[in-house]
């Protein structure tokens, strides 16, 4: 199906079905859903998420036979508000040809949206929302892609020891929206290993950098961790070199972003985490990769996580034949490992990966480069 077919059947409010024909013939259908924001000030960001179910879909239904379902993808625009994202799920919930729903962007829609979902018994394939909130709540209709906060925060801690060893650390977080289980979890795995983590929680409205570097580098740590996001709190990186902090840098994935690396030679060496990998080295992705470019321009994460979703859906629906919304979540929270152009999935009862993996980035003159995994996986070579 062409780009243009399935932006032709976008709404705002509710999204239309796609049509039931594939080059020309009608075949039976399974119906995913989409919840992200296709309009306001985020809609590119859901675009690109969207963008990925698409092309997931049209791979899927290149390669079907005569005798196999094809996939179909509804659109429904949550605007990435919370109220909308309830609006949405309401929607999704309402076509009983929607067998399941990928979404939402962030954790507070996604939070707020669940409990829709799980009183229709849908199944929610949540691709970006890392929140520990998000799979907190004993809802066992919800199945997360990316390694949820705390636990990220863990594995970071795991990896600073083995690399750095080192007797004390400071951890940095602002009291916003995100980082504060980041922080919790690198601080708990540090004290687990007798590693003194002491950690300072600042202003994310009205940050004194100057004033937080000082109270690290009188603490004389070894290591530093910043559980934030680059535009919140990476002002604070130039505040502590210029106080005479010379140690290394870790961040958390909020840290994973362009601006990061245009924070000139302060970052060099930085570490940084993510649950984004490094396809070049994951060779059972490069054809849905090389795919997926070819209509779209190069691949973001958003389109990633997206790919893999429906990837997820698809394969559920293939292995079992669970065509109805019931039985597909029933088939899915049951289901063993699932390859996708992200890694292998399985799912442990809360809906987080069984199996949590994060990648490791270094920064140097201003460019990002691969380090290695948490742990070793077939998915990558390194």
């Amino acid at each position: 199906m062409l780009r243009s077919q399935f932006l032709a059947a976008t709404s705002a409010a509710g999204g239309a079905t796609t049509v039931a024909q594939i080059s020309g013939v009608s075949v039976a259908t399974t119906t995913i859903g989409v919840a992200v924001p296709l309009s306001g000030r985020d809609m590119h960001l859901g675009e690109k998420v969207a963008d990925g179910v698409r092309q997931a879909i049209q791979d899927a239904n290149n390669l079907r036979s005569s005798l196999d379902r094809a996939y179909v993808m509804r659109t429904f625009d949550d605007t990435n508000t919370v109220a909308s994202a309830i609006v949405n799920a309401q929607f999704a919930t309402g076509d009983s040809t929607v067998v399941a729903t990928i979404g939402h962007l962030g954790g507070r829609t996604t939070t707020a949206a669940i409990p829709t979902y799980a009183a229709a018994q849908m199944a929610l394939i949540v691709p970006l929302a890392t929140d520990d909130s998000v799979t907190a709540n004993n809802f066992h209709n919800v199945f997360r892609l990316q390694t949820k906060d705390s636990v990220e925060g863990r594995l970071f801690a795991q990896y600073v020891a083995s690399r750095f060893s080192p007797k004390s650390t400071f951890t940095l977080v602002q009291d916003g929206d995100y980082g504060g289980n980041v922080a919790s979890g690198f601080v708990d795995e540090m004290a687990r290993r007798k590693v003194g983590a002491p950690f300072l929680t600042f202003s994310w409205d009205k940050p004194d950098f100057a004033a937080v570097a000082a109270h690290v580098v009188a603490a004389n740590p070894d290591f530093v961790f910043l559980a934030g996001i680059v535009r919140d709190m990476g002002g604070v990186i130039a505040a502590l070199r210029a106080q005479g902090y010379t140690g290394p840098l870790g961040a958390s994935q909020g840290f994973f972003d362009a601006p990061t690396a245009a924070l000139g030679p302060n970052v060099n060496d930085m570490v940084i985490s993510t649950s984004i990998p490094y396809l070049p080295l994951a060779p059972s992705a490069l054809r849905a990769k090389t795919s997926f470019e070819a209509h779209y321009g190069p691949m973001s994460p958003l389109s990633l996580f997206g790919y893999a979703a429906a990837q997820i859906v698809i394969a559920t629906v293939q292995r079992t034949a669970a065509y109805v919304r019931n039985s597909f979540l029933s088939a899915l929270a049951s289901s063993g490992p699932i390859d996708t152009i992200a890694g292998t999935f399985a799912f442990d009862p809360l809906g987080d990966p069984r199996d949590p993996e994060i990648y490791f980035y270094t920064i140097r003159d201003g460019k990002f480069s691969y380090l290695k995994q948490a742990h070793p996986s077939p998915f990558m070579m390194k």
